[in-house]
């Protein structure tokens, strides 16, 4: 499941977001162990977390479901999942 998860983790370019990737952002709340919105130029963007899956942490970020993602990504940190999908 991961290694699908990853394949789509770059949908929409780097350029953007301000030169911050979904992912960039998903690794850094990772390495921090904490979620936060880094943003970038999109206007809505999502973070999530479980201890569970990746697709659960994709699941549990803002907006999921209700718009249309253009970049998702995840990474995993020491306490589980982190994800940031940014949406259309």
């Amino acid at each position: 499941m991961l290694a699908l998860v990853l394949s789509v983790s770059m949908i929409a370019p780097v350029s953007a977001a301000g030169g911050l990737s979904a992912q960039a952002s998903a690794n850094a709340s990772a390495s921090t162990g904490r979620m936060a919105h880094r943003g970038g130029s999109f206007r809505y963007e999502g973070v999530g977390f479980s201890t569970r899956s990746a697709q659960d942490a994709i699941h549990n970020c803002c907006y999921w479901g209700k718009r249309t993602p253009v970049e998702i990504a995840v990474s995993r940190g020491r306490n589980g999942w982190f994800a940031c999908v940014r949406y259309r």
